[in-house]
């Protein structure tokens, strides 16, 4: 138990440091009623953060098990300081700014916007983005954007190196190292994340974005996460504005070990293309995409490429930005879009969904298993894996491990579903059910309108626990759940 404390000592700085970084906002806005909210939530989570570390003081090693407890917590007690700016900001706010916050006086509210934040989903129960005040626009996408990387690889990039800090890096959904160390690992990921965001935000400038706009965004769509400061996502920008989106939203969804191959050890498309995984999310990218738009063309006339592209591109990378209003979609442009927003980007990436690689694996376990079927009784199959020969049965290893993760997405996914049901009302069609609660078990983002200022407090309570079991790929909050009723 000491060392799950510490664990959970050392993350809960994480909310109290970004309160801090973000009180020059308020006072930039003219906003400086905004700063009490920042700085509740950095004593709410500064003063017990360093009790704990004093109190479990001594050496510390973190097994796999302890660090996947320790996430769970952590996340669960960040995301709940997290909506604290929101909600206290929204009982102090002004009389001109009562309008534009007043969803926030509901916890459940105030919860569900920051777990959607930390999780980097991005739905939401804003209605109107643009008329939110600075400091909250900023929490929204701040929050976002440290949540794209994870709260424990930020932890990570700067304390000093723990025993077991590897399992702390595997606990948040993170599948490999780039580099021989934790730290060096972290370092490089949080390198690359800045670099590209800074990109980011002079690609959207370049583009026509107002700079405020264009830092806001920027952090949104490289976290593949759906928060904007407009009313309607990028649905009334320009062309070359939503076609300067999809470079970043790619960008956020590709895995952060291919960025530093491309970027770092300058390794060719060659080299990269023999990664299952890489050759998955471009076949997935392009056919997708053309899929989509023929399929709009034909049936409604919507013949607009560049809106296909964007909202394709953003189901599959996790985005949630919405170039188009999803209530006007036809049922099976939803039915492609929920295909892509279910399998989400790379593994190692900012993205959610049940990612590519496991996408992969599953059709490779399919051919292993037809060719084994085919063969004679004397032929040897080998199968091709990232560039190495592997047989049926070890690739049937990979696809079943695969497989029993996807299981679980689809069983919790179905029980949204089903809880879902009890709070809304019945003239919802049942395929905006689905399609909302997929995206929030996915951190997707993409939504038809069951999230926003009038969702239920039980249904924004079902959504937030869907984007928390799907951000840490669900194991560390069933273990979280074995461990209260006492089974290790």
């Amino acid at each position: 138990m000491r060392e799950i404390l510490r664990g959970v000592g050392f993350l809960l700085h994480v909310p109290g440091a970004m309160a801090l970084v973000s009180l020059p906002i308020a006072w930039w806005g003219d906003e400086r009623w905004g700063t009490v909210g920042l700085l509740v939530t950095a004593a709410v989570s500064l003063i017990p953060a360093q009790v704990l570390i004093w109190v479990t003081r001594g050496p510390t090693e973190f097994y796999r098990y302890q660090s996947m407890l320790i996430a769970a917590i952590s996340w669960l007690l960040i995301t709940m300081i997290g909506a604290i700016p929101f909600f206290i900001s929204a009982h102090i706010a002004p009389p001109s700014m009562e309008a534009a916050t007043a969803f926030f006086r509901y916890p459940a509210h105030s919860f569900f916007e920051s777990v959607s934040g930390f999780t980097s989903t991005g739905l939401t129960v804003v209605a109107a983005a643009s008329e939110l005040p600075h400091h909250i626009q900023w929490w929204r996408s701040f929050i976002q954007w440290i949540g794209g990387i994870g709260v424990i690889l930020l932890l990570l990039a700067v304390i000093p190196a723990e025993r077991g800090a590897i399992n702390l890096y595997f606990s948040e959904a993170r599948d490999e190292k780039i580099l021989p160390t934790v730290k060096s690992t972290v370092q490089a990921i949080w390198a690359i994340y800045v670099g590209y965001t800074l990109i980011g935000i002079g690609l959207l400038w370049f583009a026509g974005e107002p700079l405020w706009r264009a830092i806001n965004h920027a952090m949104a769509a490289i976290s593949t996460g759906g928060f904007t400061i407009t009313d309607d996502g990028i649905a009334n920008a320009s062309a070359q504005v939503k076609l300067a989106y999809v470079p970043i939203m790619l960008v956020g969804a590709i895995s952060f070990l291919v960025h530093y191959r491309m970027v770092v050890q300058r390794v060719r498309f060659r080299a990269l293309w023999q990664l299952l995984e890489v050759r998955v999310f471009v076949y997935v990218l392009v056919f997708g995409s053309l899929i989509l738009w023929v399929h709009r063309w034909l049936v409604s006339g919507a013949g607009d490429p560049v809106n296909s592209l964007v909202l394709w591109v953003s189901a599959m990378t996790a985005s949630g930005v919405a170039s188009v209003d999803l209530t006007t979609v036809d049922n099976a442009s939803l039915l492609l879009l929920l295909v892509g927003l279910a399998m989400g980007g790379m593994a190692g990436s900012a993205a959610g969904g049940i990612k590519h690689l496991r996408v992969g694996l599953l059709f490779k376990d399919v051919i292993g298993q037809l060719r084994r079927l085919r063969a004679t009784p004397h032929e040897v199959v080998v199968l091709r894996y990232n560039g190495n020969r592997i047989t049926p049965e070890e690739m049937a290893a990979l696809g079943h491990t695969a497989l029993r993760l996807v299981s679980v997405f689809i069983l919790l996914w179905l029980a949204g579903v089903f809880l879902m049901l009890y709070w809304m009302p019945e003239d919802v069609p049942l395929s905006y059910i689905f399609f909302d609660t997929a995206s929030a078990i996915f951190n997707n983002g993409l939504g038809v309108g069951i999230a926003g200022p009038e969702l239920d407090s039980g249904s924004a309570l079902v959504m937030s626990m869907l984007m928390l079991l799907g951000r840490l790929e669900v194991f560390p909050l069933l273990l979280l759940v074995a461990f209260f009723l006492g089974r290790r």
